[in-house]
């Protein structure tokens, strides 16, 4: 992800000591006839990304059950739109994820837009819509738009694609949902943030002030509301420097020390930590590289079995699953636990809104624990699904590996079960490598390098796990070309 400058500036002059006290000075002059400007370091990253792109092109094309993609777009540094696109496959009796491909939309981004873009890459390397099982994609109109969105474009060249909304976006709405009076506490702590972070002088006082009473912190953390960890940083991190913040409040004569001595917003700001880090966890849960939308399913649900828990156990009086409020001298009287459980219960409703039931084989993720006469009938299913809970050898296979490659195992003995629950496993449940994929593109394309219009190839030899096949490459070359 460096600038092309790097063979000349860096590789070079390394590979001349190295030659020099190896084999000596003679020897590293010779050097000095390696072509290393930008074009020849550009050309030899661009044979090196088509190689990537046609080996996962070839393994795309020989996926047995098909392929699933994940697509977003984003605005570069130079206002340029890019477009990722991801893709899973299998290959070689494994789960192969890779990107397919990254290009820049030089006009608009409508759904129509998108789709005839990744519709012309499919027909110039015949990729049939067909095979496709998955698109997930994010929540804009432009993607998820009933009408002319690109999975309207999608569903209508393939019916029985499954489409799905990152489920990372959707949890992130769901977790925006307060009470009236945790919003306010949570606004209180936004401006005493703000309060002392916007000004240099109160930074350093602030942090003059922790040093001397020896905080295990200096500083407090922003919150921005498009990075949704940040809510659960920023009120934990502001619990924990609270007396330190009454007292330099009381040095400035700050209304805020009137929060910071209330007893209730000191107890709502420590349930907003406790339950803000359980939705970060939750979070990052869902962000790697293996997820599948069946494993979600099954943390979905736990997650909604441990709100109700929780809002029986406060209806009770007890909070010991709330660590930093249970740990407080004072405990929440009755109008606050009607928050709490206001809260949970919102919190749960959400949920449920933003994900109703998804249809998905009740076998895909454990198929011990299925009764046979709840799947179809008449498909061969029930028959397998008898057979194979009476294998051993199967079951031990289970426990050593997860369930994409439990199935792949038993393609060859089961596999009309195989047949739907692969293609189940491989959809993708967010766009998560695609956020992945523009953080490494604000590497590669950054102010210093904004002229790089379309870093397709930089980008996919950067990001891709695919190795290029450099003897075949270099086998290509002539050593010395005719002019």
């Amino acid at each position: 992800m460096k600038a092309h400058t790097i063979a000349e500036s860096l590789i070079m002059p390394a590979a001349k000591i190295l030659v020099r006290q190896v084999i000596g000075e003679e020897a590293a002059a010779k050097l000095d006839i390696v072509p290393l400007s930008n074009n020849t370091v550009k050309n030899r990253i661009e044979e090196m990304s088509v190689d990537i792109a046609d080996q996962v092109i070839a393994g795309v094309k020989a996926s047995k059950f098909g392929f699933s993609i994940q697509l977003d777009e984003s605005t570069d540094v130079t206002k340029c739109c890019q477009l990722l696109v991801h893709v899973r496959f299998t290959q070689d009796n494994s789960v192969k994820t890779e990107l397919l491909m990254s290009q820049d939309l030089p006009s608009t981004t409508r759904g129509k837009d998108i789709f005839n873009v990744v519709n012309d890459f499919f027909r110039l390397n015949d990729l049939d819509w067909g095979k496709l099982v998955g698109c997930t994609t994010d929540g804009a109109p432009s993607m998820l738009g009933r009408k002319s969105g690109f999975t309207a474009h999608v569903k209508a060249v393939s019916p029985h694609t499954t489409i799905v909304h990152c489920f990372i976006y959707r949890f992130a709405l769901c977790a925006k949902v307060l009470p009236p009076n945790m919003l306010s506490c949570l606004q209180r702590v936004i401006k005493i943030v703000n309060f002392v972070k916007s000004s240099a002088l109160n930074t350093r006082l602030f942090k003059r002030l922790c040093d001397d009473l020896s905080s295990d912190h200096t500083c407090l953390l922003y919150y921005t509301e498009v990075r949704w960890l940040s809510r659960g940083n920023a009120t934990r991190r502001l619990f924990e420097l609270r007396e330190e913040l009454l007292q330099f409040c009381k040095e400035k004569n700050h209304d805020f020390q009137t929060d910071l001595e209330s007893k209730e917003y000191i107890l709502r700001l420590a349930y907003l930590a406790d339950i803000f880090e359980v939705l970060n966890n939750f979070n990052l849960w869902l962000q790697g590289p293996n997820r599948t939308v069946t494993g979600f399913i099954s943390k979905l649900g736990a997650f909604v079995r441990k709100l109700d828990l929780w809002i029986k156990n406060v209806e009770n009086n007890s909070y010991e699953m709330f660590k930093v409020m249970d740990a407080l001298e004072n405990k929440p009287n009755d109008d606050i636990s009607k928050e709490i459980v206001c809260h949970l219960s919102q919190l749960k409703t959400e949920l449920m809104h933003y994900f109703p039931d998804f249809a998905c084989c009740a076998y895909s993720t454990n198929p011990f624990f299925v009764d046979p006469a709840d799947v179809p009938v008449g498909t061969g299913e029930q028959e397998e699904l008898i057979d194979i809970q009476a294998d051993e050898t199967a079951k031990a296979k289970h426990k050593e590996c997860c369930p994409k490659n439990f199935w792949l195992s038993m393609v060859s003995s089961y596999p009309t079960l195989a047949s739907h629950a692969v293609p189940q496993l491989l959809i993708f449940p967010s766009t998560w490598e695609c956020e992945q994929g523009f953080s490494a593109m604000v590497t590669i394309k950054s102010k210093t390098r904004n002229r790089l219009v379309a870093p397709g190839h930089d980008f996919r030899c950067a990001v891709s796990k695919v190795i290029p096949r450099i003897d075949q490459l270099v086998e290509k070359k002539q050593l010395h070309p005719s002019h």
